[in-house]
């Protein structure tokens, strides 16, 4: 009777949220071939939208239920956080994007307008382009200042083919080799395409699995094809998305009220990018009008810097069949809101419903 180390990687988000580690199962062998796996705990960190769009806050223990492998389960801590996180952005810098290059200059600003001041300290923001070739044009730094000041500088057009695929294996590879913090992200700014990448959609999904990065795609809709829309004479950009304080995120924050929330028209994406972001925990979302793009980028960040973290014990005794075995040793997770009637309108539309353990 041998005993193996198994490591389970688990993302549970709306939003949103990125957690490093997980519980460390002990498997034994037995004649059947049957898989024994005594689990410890399992942290799930979730992130729900309002009926209105809004990251919702005040929410308690008592609100949640959660299933593992259709079983119902006691959730032993329940805790509300502000995590740093370590933004991977990648933009998509190619010949179809050349007429939106405002768009995914103003895309990767607006994700720094997400907190206050005071909020804002652990977060880091490394950027990659998207041309014939992936590029590092800027190493994680914090530096928040720097980073508004070069991001123009930085993302301009290449007139090149797109190797989308591509720029997400190394928005991974740099986020795990480099990032400081244990929660990561990717923000894609993108319009899908990829016509030159040496992996496949099938690998990068692969890839994204268990890559434990929930990753969100950015898109533009038609309004934003004319490169005019952010010229200086018609908007000249405020560094804060109201040209004045930013967005307010009072006591956890996160406002329900104002124009930060994320509607149903915006959830909706190209094929590619929806495939690749679901397995990841993330979305994908569309800015269809130049009033629409602030907002959408300062709610997927306030999402992602910001979780609800359920932990619990699974109540089976983590006993995986063959058959269970397998099937690469999926483990389903399923969290609902309870009763279904104090949140009609609430939703869950993106977490990691499906995690590994791996050998």
């Amino acid at each position: 009777m041998a005993k193996r180390g198994v490591r389970f990687f688990l993302v549970l988000f709306v939003y949103l949220w990125v957690e490093q580690g997980g519980p460390v199962a002990y498997a034994q062998m037995r004649a059947d071939t049957s898989i024994v796996a005594n689990v410890e705990l399992v942290q799930i960190p979730v992130t729900i939208f309002d009926d209105k769009g809004a990251v919702a806050s005040g929410l308690k223990k008592g609100d949640f239920r959660l299933f593992d492998d259709g079983i119902e389960q006691n959730i032993l801590y329940f805790e509300r956080e502000r995590v740093p996180v370590s933004f991977v952005i990648v933009a998509d810098l190619s010949s179809s994007m050349t007429r939106k290059i405002p768009f995914v200059q103003e895309a990767a600003l607006s994700l720094l307008d997400s907190l206050q001041e005071q909020d804002q300290d652990g977060d880091e923001y490394s950027v990659l382009g998207i041309g014939s070739r992936s590029k590092l044009l800027m190493p994680f730094t914090s530096d928040e200042g720097d980073l508004q000041r070069r991001l123009p500088l930085l993302l301009t057009a290449t007139n090149e083919s797109t190797s989308l695929f591509d720029g997400i294996w190394l928005g991974v590879s740099t986020a795990r080799r480099d990032a400081v913090n244990q929660h990561r992200a990717m923000i894609i700014i993108t319009d899908g395409g990829d016509n030159h990448s040496r992996y496949n959609l099938r690998d990068t999904r692969e890839l994204l699995e268990e890559a434990d990065v929930p990753v969100f795609a950015v898109m533009a809709g038609p309004s934003f094809e004319l490169p005019e829309i952010f010229m200086p004479q018609q908007k000249k950009r405020s560094p804060f998305p109201s040209g004045g304080s930013k967005t307010p995120v009072p006591n956890l924050p996160i406002s329900g009220q104002g124009q930060d929330y994320i509607g149903p028209a915006e959830r909706r994406g190209p094929h590619n990018m929806k495939v690749l972001t679901e397995v990841t925990g993330g979305g994908v979302f569309t800015a269809r009008d130049e009033e629409d793009l602030p907002r959408i980028v300062r709610t997927i960040g306030l999402a992602v810097r910001y979780r609800y973290v359920l932990t619990y014990k699974p109540g089976h005794d983590g006993r995986v069949t063959q058959s269970a075995a397998a099937d690469s040793r999926q483990h389903k997770v399923v969290v609902q809101l309870y009763p279904k009637d104090k949140f009609r309108g609430y939703s869950l539309p993106y977490y990691k419903r499906v995690y590994h353990t791996i050998q």
